[in-house]
């Protein structure tokens, strides 16, 4: 019997290499703890068993591709998949189907990954509707970002590993949450070419991943990394063995650890002390800390609203003229909003973009950092019915929304858990394009300690009848 609760991309590779188990073995466990799951979670939009089982077969016969081949992932619904249905979890986009997949999508494929499902998602991923899915660690508390799906799958086991998207936080935060590991690679990092029409935000947006270790970020990084000419926001640079590098330790490395302040309120206690607890942790195994100071930040949520709001309302313009019924009314206000900003408004966001993006470069190469080392979150999950989007979305993003707005790269990794039993995230930045460093930093804390291991208890099997909300 495989067990989902303790399996990992890699150890299902290996597993799958040695013949302990075939691909289709591994697809229909998941299938079923989708099936147990999913009364109560509310990941999935679509699930594609009987097209995942096909291909699952396949995968046995062939000869292996690599360490991904006959793995199921599933992707959030904004990102296009070939011949499965795209709604962007809305009614706008109802019966949509793709003929083509999104480029981090073929790359899996073509990887030997297998499509198992669509994830749920905000409307056209805009965080201002309450889509059913529910943390996977306390079913009446928020789940985290439009990517949340992605977030409670990885947690339960009914996904390996997921693609999500990111404007603000919408990986890192469910996987905060959620006690996974969230990646959001550089800006340019991934291709986000195949980002459904209406969900995409052209200078902030990141395809990243959602896995349950940094080991098996690097293996689903190194797949979906790279140039794409379908998208002139990649790069051509060279992609280096993200696996072979995250081993080298942090002996002599320099985290900058940012003073609270420009942030925005102070973290709730409970994080703040698990994140010291981190960072002591990481200067236990030989990081060096640095406290740094970035005052310009306080212009990080007002430029990225200003330029997320203005460009994703672009795409809509049309169908809100004619179909303004088919959005919720949350998700229309906020795009009604986008459509009459004023050009001169997003013009000074930009330019806030710039000297934000300016003040951290110089930042990383005057204090000679490596990294910068922070809570994932200010707030822990809160109970779904007491969440207002307007009042509390800024400090839900605070301290996620920056690297974002700027691109860098930026990984959520489990750190413990606040006195309710619910997960805390700790995020580390780096340089841009310093993926490597990231994992590093993320794979060594992960080496000695055991966050990551914990599952939430509707993930045992025959269990999750059990879990209530409250």
């Amino acid at each position: 019997m495989i067990d989902l609760n303790t399996l990992t991309v890699s150890k299902a590779s290996d597993a799958l290499d040695s013949k302990t188990f075939s691909s289709v073995e591994l697809i229909e466990a998941t299938l079923k703890r989708i099936e147990e799951t999913e009364p109560f979670v509310h990941a999935f939009a679509h699930v594609t068993a009987a097209r995942a089982l096909e291909e699952a077969h396949v995968a046995d016969r062939e000869p292996r591709r690599g360490p991904l081949h006959g793995i199921p992932f599933a992707v959030k619904d904004v990102l296009e998949t070939r011949d499965v249905p795209t709604e962007a979890g809305s009614r706008v986009l109802a019966g949509f189907v793709p003929l083509r997949d999104a480029t981090a999508v073929r790359r899996l494929r073509d990887a030997g990954a297998i499509l198992i499902g669509k994830h749920v998602t905000h409307e056209f991923a805009t965080g201002q509707n309450v889509p059913p899915t529910r943390n996977a660690w306390n079913l009446g508390h928020y789940p985290g970002g439009s990517s949340a799906g992605g977030g409670v799958s990885v947690a339960v086991g009914s996904s390996l590993m997921a693609l999500g998207s990111d404007m603000g936080g919408s990986i890192r935060k469910p996987a905060a949450l959620n006690g996974v590991v969230g990646l959001k690679p550089t800006y340019g990092r991934v291709s986000a070419s195949g980002t459904v029409r209406g969900a995409s935000v052209p200078s902030v947006e990141h395809v990243g991943t959602f896995t349950r270790t940094v080991e098996d970020t690097a293996l689903v990084l190194g797949a979906i990394a790279g140039y794409d000419p379908a998208d002139a926001r990649t790069f051509r640079d060279s992609i280096r063995s993200y696996l072979f590098e995250i081993r080298a330790g942090v002996e002599g490395v320099r985290l900058g650890v940012p003073r609270e302040e420009p942030f925005g309120p102070p973290p709730d206690p409970e994080l703040k002390t698990l994140a010291e607890a981190a960072l002591a942790e990481l200067e236990r195994l030989g990081a060096i800390l640095v406290e740094v100071g970035l005052p310009s930040m306080r212009l990080a949520l007002p430029a990225a609203s200003t330029i997320m709001t203005a460009e994703a309302a672009v795409a809509h313009r049309e169908w809100l003229r004619d179909r303004p019924d088919d959005y919720t009314d949350e998700t229309r206000r906020f795009l009604e909003l986008g459509l009459i900003s004023p050009p001169a408004q997003l013009q000074a966001a930009y330019r806030a973009q710039s000297a934000l993006r300016a003040d951290v470069h110089a930042l990383f190469r005057e204090a000679h950092l490596h990294a910068l080392v922070m809570p994932t979150m200010a707030c822990t999950a809160m109970p779904i019915e007491e969440l207002v989007v307007a009042r509390d979305m800024p400090r839900l993003i605070q301290y996620t929304c920056p690297w974002s707005l700027i691109g860098q790269p930026a990984l959520s990794i489990p750190c413990g858990f606040t006195s309710p039993s619910l997960p805390a995230g700790l995020q580390i930045i780096g340089r841009p394009f310093d993926e490597s460093m990231v994992l590093r930093i993320g794979y060594t804390y992960q080496q000695a300690t055991g966050w990551h291991n914990v599952r939430p208890p509707v993930a045992e099997p025959g269990t999750a009848r059990e879990v209530t909300a409250g």
